[in-house]
């Protein structure tokens, strides 16, 4: 494997999950290090052969003794998760994940707002209907496949050197799902210190087009001038006149078709998640 870093954990997902709470949580532990940008995307990388040099700048502080840590969630996204295992299992093959899930209509709103969010960061005009969005995101729906994606980590590297954990259970227990991370990763859970809660993306600061700021960043002369400000900038400049809007609390609008996407294609596969992890249909009312 090119790069130096030998990788000792990995918490790959799912995303919109809690990836990022969790991974700021571990990583107060003294003897766990996640580098700033906990998602290097170094082994789902288009451009792998270019990017060894950069992943060993990542772990450069870490310090003698601390396990690397990993918090990548482009290893579970359907399209880059073969060569993510194939990859990672060349680097270290008994490494060991952590897996965190939330119930799945959850899951879908929060990439839905992300999908919107980050519109003028990469140039993406989301659907505001879900069910468009559904459609022209696949990934929305296959990323929601936490039994089809986990399974193939099964397979590869064995059922003992994965942990599953719930977003729900973090948010009612963290100091036990703690507990239970550092287990997984034989690491002593009474050096963690005291914390508050992190909550680092929550869906309630993202922000979404008005329709009069769609048509300005879609129009021919308007959108050649908007494009050349960054997301930051767009958000910063347009937030406070109501041209970019807050999602805040309100419940999204879940239109018939997303429904039957829904209800067909993800439960199934939840509800095999859930059974496996022992955890009840009603968990998620589903």
């Amino acid at each position: 494997m090119p790069t130096s870093v030998k990788i000792d954990f990995i918490v790959p997902g799912f995303s919109k999950c809690g990836t990022t709470t969790l991974c700021a949580l571990l990583d107060l532990h003294p003897d766990v290090y996640i580098p700033p940008i906990k998602e290097p995307w170094y082994f789902s990388h288009d451009k792998f052969e270019t990017q060894h040099q950069c992943y060993d700048e990542h772990y450069a502080a870490a310090q003698p003794g601390q396990l690397k840590g990993d918090g990548s969630t482009s290893y579970t996204g359907y399209l880059r998760e073969d060569i993510s295992i194939k990859r990672i299992y060349e680097n270290n093959p008994a490494c060991r994940f952590i897996f965190i899930a939330r119930n799945p209509k959850s899951r879908i709103e929060s990439s839905y707002r992300e999908m919107h969010h980050s519109g003028v960061h990469f140039g993406l005009n989301a659907p505001y209907p879900i069910g468009e969005c559904l459609r022209y995101f696949p990934q929305m729906v296959e990323d929601t496949l936490f039994w089809e994606r986990i399974s193939k980590y099964h397979k590869q590297f064995g059922e003992e050197s994965i942990l599953v954990v719930f977003l729900e259970e973090l948010k009612a227990d963290q100091a036990g799902v703690l507990q239970r991370c550092f287990d997984h990763l034989g690491l002593d859970a009474t050096k963690m210190p005291d914390t508050h809660t992190v909550n680092l993306n929550a869906g309630s600061r993202k922000l979404y087009d008005s329709r009069l700021y769609r048509f300005l960043r879609t129009n021919g002369v308007t959108g050649l001038r908007l494009a050349r400000l960054t997301g930051e900038e767009q958000d910063k400049l347009f937030a406070p006149l109501g041209l970019r809007k807050a999602f805040g609390k309100k419940p999204l609008e879940w239109d018939e078709y997303a429904r039957d996407v829904f209800d067909k294609d993800i439960v199934p596969d939840c509800l095999q998640f859930l059974q496996h992890y022992g955890k009840p249909r009603e968990f998620w009312k589903l």
